[in-house]
């Protein structure tokens, strides 16, 4: 696991003159992949192409190869590092196993085995890449420097394509679709809401490179991540941003296993009750009305309807992973709903994970996400020795906590290689190597 350093460096890279090439190559492994997932190998996508945007079945062969590619190298990388034991580390968590053998049986019995096989597949390299990370250092500055840079480049690449190429980092009224979000930034992304959020995660990420590695540049990150969070104008991620950061770092120093659960869990079962409250319930419907200054949350109870109606008829095993609002089933659900929308997700990650593996699959994808990082924070926390191990814990539950959140609003959980989930994932697995390498407790 990594091992943690209390000095502070001058520069981010000062080190590497001597650093041996294993190191080297651990580092720049974390900076490509990082960035293919961050960018799905589509930076500034053109929403004014009818058949690209229309046909979400369309698969993206540069995404599909470069992630083989990086799951290839990663194996290749832990063996040659006499960590060949790690390559699938991931195959030897019961719930993970869980979670992918129950998704597999989806997939084959759904409406289009093909498909919901492939973006099964797309998702496990993920988990698998995302998972070998923090195995790729010696210690937590260079981890920590690698997504600094990563934050870097994609920040200044989203004020480039601000600057030179705004019909493709701006939403526009040329877009196919969603005109009325012209004016918004969506930077490398192909949405406002993917820039706010991952904006959101910079944030942590910059006060991360604050607290230990560079005060300067971690300010910078923080300050360039909130103009772009501000001019995306992502109404959920800005209104998560400072609650994930104060509760993520009161859950890194609360001792109680018992009030940490109530707290984490009590924030995310909160905005589910604000959320899908008002769908499930007239009466509460009513009443939010009355507290809140949008209870449609931008239109977004439509969307939960179709989800929700769909549920009803399929609710044990779902429709297969991730092809369900691609394949025209919505249709069909929003008329039984009565609601009229276009929608390629439930913009609700539990519905979604439900549409795609059911109430079963639900139940051990929140055990992996909810549960596991609990018992690894709660493992975690007795063993925090300094300032640079403390912040490292409060960032990764920043991003854990901010990404279950945000769940309730966006179809980030369990999303193939959804660059909000890999962020998410990249700190589940930090979270899980760190309590995995820790002594066993008499």
């Amino acid at each position: 696991m990594i091992e943690h350093s209390q000095t502070r460096r001058k520069s981010p890279l000062a080190n590497f003159a001597q650093a041996d090439a294993i190191v080297v190559l651990g580092f720049v492994l974390c900076v490509l992949a990082t960035l293919a997932f961050w960018t799905q190998m589509q930076p500034f996508r053109s929403l004014q192409d009818y058949s690209a945007v229309q046909d979400t079945t369309q698969s993206n062969e540069l995404r599909k190869y470069t992630t083989l590619i990086i799951s290839g190298l990663f194996m290749l990388f832990l063996w040659a590092d006499g960590n060949g034991r790690r390559i699938f580390d991931v195959a030897r968590s019961p719930v993970i196993v869980a979670v992918f053998g129950w998704a597999l049986l989806t997939c084959l019995i759904s409406a289009n085995p093909s498909l919901a096989l492939n973006r099964l597949v797309l998702a496990a390299i993920a988990v698998q890449v995302a998972y070998a990370v923090p195995f790729l250092f010696r210690d937590a500055s260079r981890l920590i420097d690698a997504l600094g840079l990563c934050a870097t480049i994609l920040i200044t690449a989203s004020y480039l394509g601000v600057l030179f190429l705004p019909d493709l980092a701006i939403h526009a009224v040329r877009d196919v679709t969603e005109q009325t979000l012209a004016g918004n930034w969506r930077g490398i992304f192909g949405h406002k809401n993917d820039l706010s959020s991952m904006a959101a995660l910079f944030v942590f990420l910059g006060i991360l490179v604050a607290r230990t590695n560079s005060r300067v540049w971690g300010i910078a990150i923080v300050l360039a991540s909130v103009v772009l969070l501000i001019m995306s104008e992502g109404k959920t991620a800005t209104l998560l941003t400072i609650p994930a950061l104060f509760f993520g770092l009161l859950i890194v120093h609360m001792r109680s296993m018992v009030l940490t659960t109530l707290l984490a869990c009590g924030l995310i079962v909160t905005i589910v009750f604000f959320t899908l409250g008002g769908v499930l319930s007239a009466d509460l419907a009513t009443v939010f009305e009355g507290i809140l200054p949008d209870p449609s949350f931008t239109g977004r109870t439509d969307a939960w309807k179709i989800a929700l109606e769909a549920i009803g008829q399929s609710p044990l095993v779902g429709y297969g992973y991730v092809i369900f609002w691609d394949l025209g089933m919505a249709h069909n659900m929003a008329v039984a709903a009565s609601v009229i929308g276009n929608f390629d997700h439930a913009h609700n990650a539990f519905l979604d994970v439900i549409l795609s593996v059911g109430l079963i699959g639900l139940f051990f994808v929140l055990v992996w996400t909810v549960v596991l990082p609990l018992r690894h924070i709660h493992r975690i926390r007795p063993y925090i020795r300094n300032g640079t191990e403390s912040a490292l814990a409060g960032f990764l539950v920043n991003v854990w906590l901010f990404g279950m959140m945000n769940a309730s609003l966006e179809a980030i959980l369990f999303n193939r290689s959804n660059p909000i989930w890999y962020t998410v994932l990249v700190a589940m697995g930090c979270l899980h190597a760190w309590a995995q390498s820790l002594p066993i407790k008499r």
